[in-house]
């Protein structure tokens, strides 16, 4: 993909249907002094979804739902890379606002038999090989065959680890993206909740970082997670402040 082609995926999507080719256009003429304001414009965009504009009924409420479980789901990544926490208690300080915020935004599907069963066969379509791939790690981790893997093999299993659970999160994201045409979408007022309970959750597993990174000595990485999660919970809760009502 060309450089003009990237930035034009960062817009949401409505944006791009509607001005994506002027903004390919433009960056293309202008060269790449624009590429740094264009991604900010995306930026800011992304954080103003009531600018958005509509191209079908719901579109912002159905992309900003699968937005957030999939800003969600980066949390869980990030939050599992982190340091073992010496406040394993505090865990549930972040975890219930950010699973109460997931649910808010979860489509609800309506009780018709064609509609389960369209969701039922979406799921195992989607969910299939992730499932494969957890069961075997599992199976792999309890066998005993391999307890203290070192060298290649060590590594291995840790690329086999964290590729499992990066692609579990993905496909997850992809389910809510597929079912949502045949569920009924969440509100607005119910995303704005989502939005600020999820990025509540993850300003406190930022605060609960920082305070370890005080109280001990954290390596570069733990300092890393606590800066991503901390960007994510601001531009989480900027995204939320700014959904107004008149979103349809």
């Amino acid at each position: 993909m060309s450089a003009p082609e990237i930035i034009i995926a960062l817009y949401p999507p409505a944006v791009r249907d509607r001005w994506g080719a002027e903004i390919g256009r433009e960056v293309a003429e202008r060269g790449v002094r624009t590429w740094a304001d264009a991604v900010a414009g995306a930026v800011r965009l992304w954080l103003r979804p009531s600018d958005w504009p509509e191209t079908a009924a719901g579109q912002t409420r159905r992309v900003l739902a699968v937005t957030l479980f999939t800003v969600t789901a980066a949390a869980m990544l990030l939050l599992r890379a982190a340091e073992p926490t010496p406040y394993p208690h505090a865990t549930v300080l972040w975890l219930t606002p950010l699973a109460v915020g997931a649910l808010l935004a979860a489509p609800l599907p309506p009780l018709t038999r064609r509609a389960l069963r369209v969701i039922g066969a979406t799921t195992v379509r989607t969910m299939t090989v992730p499932a494969v791939l957890v069961a075997a790690m599992f199976a792999l981790a309890n066998s005993g065959l391999v307890e203290h893997p070192t060298g290649a093999l060590r590594v291995a299993m840790v690329a086999y680890y964290w590729s499992t659970l990066a692609y579990v999160a993905l496909r997850a994201c992809t389910l809510i993206a597929r079912v949502l045409p045949v569920c009924v979408v969440p509100s607005t007022r119910r995303l704005r909740g989502a939005l600020l309970l999820v990025g509540a959750g993850q300003a406190l597993a930022a605060g609960q970082g920082a305070l370890v990174a005080v109280r001990t000595v954290t390596g570069v990485g733990g300092l890393c997670v606590t800066a991503a999660l901390a960007l994510l919970a601001t531009l989480t809760l900027r995204t939320g402040q700014n959904l107004h009502r008149s979103v349809t």
